[in-house]
């Protein structure tokens, strides 16, 4: 703990300054408050004489007064530290959030598909919180407790050696306590802590798909399955509270045993004479108080122990490097002239299982490239390689000839846009979500690309237009309509190459319609890469790339891939594609094939047709399926 979060204390040593000199002031203050009626006990009520003091009533208020201002400035001085330690705990929490967060943004895709979204989340939020108090709080307190126990024992070893003698026997005995149950306290607590984020991951992935829950009717189901992580991890919690409780009560038993022999011991010392009953006073006060702090740092291990697991979950990710940064030297990309390209790439997210292979691809400046095949061929991948989300294992991926690795991340990304297939929408306006890759936009800027991704027409009859909230994830629209302002926020954005990760996936055959011809008007003086197994989609490509088993095994135009007859012909007729549907691919035939107008009544060309003539969006009428 302190090795991970040294940086994020430094900063704070003011405050961890003023909160020890209130310690102290604590410390002092405690140890004082018996004081005033030992002298009221030898003084005022048994005077050693046996006779009355003369100005007993004097001695009396002067007692009270000072019992009185001990008392207010120990509740004063315990105030102000609970406060600074608050703000202490929060600017500390509010660090290792913001830095832990940061890290996750800049972990690698595969690091973010192995961990559950809800153990993260625990990660931010439940594990910082530990962390927070054993780093403020327990340590302050802790500090105070051995201040007080050093006070204690001075004290005590003046009034009588004997009885001080006896209180520190006792110390041992806590200690092999305390070594006995550390390692249960840290097994159970870790088991916890996995079940923890299992029962988090399960809560997270069920409501995130809740549409596909409630279509099929696994309410019930989904529920006890979740019924059944939360009693798992109910008994792991009842597990690690048993063994802290237990190692509490045996703490208190051995303190309470403690207590009673040493109150004898005390009283008959009382009785012999070698004590007053104030000092006696003094003693019993102090060894209640002796015993708090020492049954607090007692337990501090298995406090530490707790906290440590969760720490290391923290650092974990805080010590993790990102995959993808940038190399020494790498210098910020110009705008490109000439094209990207992929040259001997090849790439596996397993040792030894590849999933790209030796893959040779162009994509010239102004023009479309369309990579197509079947599901599993590797095509996302190349959408991620393009965009330097991956690195290849082999082979370079280049902009205008120079390896994006020499390049600065930020400005490949400002070049290199990607519309992803699942349209990420937040819940934010459609305003911010349009702007959301360049929040300084203009309305005028959002609203003309708005109609460039033919979005304009559908978002005046929101509610509220632009400023109109969104649902999370955008369950309020269509599949289509979310496409088309993610297309948007592609336009809003700028970048010279479009990269397009199936968008047409999911959707029916008007909506298909609507963003195809989206994507003609957004792809105009852009070069775009459009990653997608619908061929209505491909086929307007300037130029198709066919991928199977992470090898190009075809490439050409549309016309010249029906007449190879190969993998590209088969998905074709799998989608009832011929070409009667594809002949000829100039700017002209695109803009045929992708009518501007999907509400309208469509050309002959404009989706695929059925064999019989049926208008169809990809499916045959006929029982054909399309590529798994």
């Amino acid at each position: 703990m302190v090795r991970t979060f040294a940086p994020y204390l430094r900063p704070q040593w003011p405050g961890y300054a003023l909160a020890g000199v209130l310690a102290l002031a604590g410390t002092c203050t405690g140890l004082l408050k018996p004081w005033p009626l030992k002298y009221l006990f030898d003084e005022v009520l048994v005077p050693a004489d046996g006779g009355a003091r003369a100005d007993a009533g004097t001695v009396l208020v002067l007692l009270v007064l000072a019992l009185l201002l001990i008392t207010v400035a120990d509740s004063l001085v315990g105030l102000l530290r609970g406060y600074v330690l608050s703000a202490l705990g929060e600017r500390v929490a509010a660090g290792v959030r913001s830095d832990l967060f940061a890290r996750l943004q800049r972990l690698p895709m595969r690091y973010h598909e192995g961990v559950p979204v809800g153990e993260l989340t625990n990660r931010i939020t439940s594990d910082v919180d530990r962390v927070r108090g054993v780093l403020t709080s327990t340590v302050v307190d802790a500090t105070t407790d051995a201040l007080t126990l050093i006070g204690m024992a001075g004290v005590l070893l003046v009034l009588d050696w004997q009885l001080s003698l006896g209180l520190v026997l006792v110390v041992p005995l806590l200690a092999v306590v305390v070594v006995g149950s550390r390692r249960r306290i840290k097994a159970a607590e870790e088991h916890a802590r996995v079940v923890e984020g299992d029962l988090a991951a399960a809560a997270a992935e069920s409501l995130v798909a809740i549409k596909l829950v409630k279509s099929l009717g696994r309410e019930d189901a989904e529920s006890e399955r979740f019924a059944e992580r939360s009693s798992t991890s109910m008994r792991a919690i009842l597990r690690t509270e048993r063994t802290s409780a237990g190692f509490a009560y045996a703490v208190d038993v051995l303190v309470a045993v403690a207590t009673a022999g040493l109150i004898w011991l005390g009283a008959s010392r009382v009785v012999s004479g070698a004590l007053t009953p104030g000092d006696l006073l003094i003693f019993t006060s102090y060894l209640s108080s002796f015993f708090g702090p020492t049954q607090s740092l007692s337990k501090l291990p298995a406090q530490l122990t707790k906290a440590g697991v969760r720490a290391e979950r923290i650092a974990r990710v805080l010590r993790r490097r990102p995959d993808i940064v940038d190399l020494p030297g790498a210098v910020p990309a110009p705008v490109p002239r000439v094209g990207m390209g992929l040259t001997g790439v090849s790439f596996a997210y397993v040792e030894g299982r590849p999933v790209l292979r030796g893959v040779d691809l162009e994509v010239p400046i102004g023009r479309t490239l369309a990579v197509v095949g079947p599901t599993g061929a590797g095509k996302s991948t190349i959408a991620s390689l393009l965009c330097r989300l991956q690195d290849p294992v082999e082979g370079t991926v280049t902009l205008d000839g120079t390896d994006l690795r020499d390049l600065t991340l930020d400005s490949v990304h400002r070049h290199v846009g990607l519309v992803l297939q699942e349209a990420t929408l937040f819940r934010a306006t459609v305003r911010e979500n349009i702007a959301y890759g360049r929040p300084e936009a203009s309305m005028e800027e959002v609203v003309e690309a708005a109609k460039v991704a033919d979005a304009h027409e559908f978002i005046q009859t929101l509610p509220q237009g632009y400023d109109t909230l969104l649902a999370e994830r955008g369950a309020s629209l269509s599949g289509g309509q979310r496409q088309r302002l993610a297309l948007a926020r592609a336009v809003v954005r700028g970048s010279p190459v479009l990269i397009l990760d199936e968008p047409t996936t999911g959707l029916d055959a008007r909506s298909e319609r609507a963003v195809l011809a989206a994507i003609r008007r957004v792809s105009e003086q852009r070069t775009t890469v459009m990653i997608t197994h619908r061929m209505a989609a491909a086929m307007t490509a300037d130029h198709i790339v066919v991928l199977d088993h992470g090898v190009v095994v075809e490439r050409g135009d549309h016309q010249t891939l029906l007449a190879a007859d190969g993998v590209y012909a088969e998905m074709c007729r799998l989608q009832h594609v011929d070409a009667r549907t594809g002949n000829g691919h100039g700017a002209a035939d695109r803009r045929t094939v992708l009518s501007p107008h999907p509400t309208s009544t469509p050309h002959p060309t404009s989706t695929p047709a059925g064999a019989d003539g049926q208008q169809t969006d990809g499916r045959t009428t006929h029982g054909a399926r399309e590529p798994s």
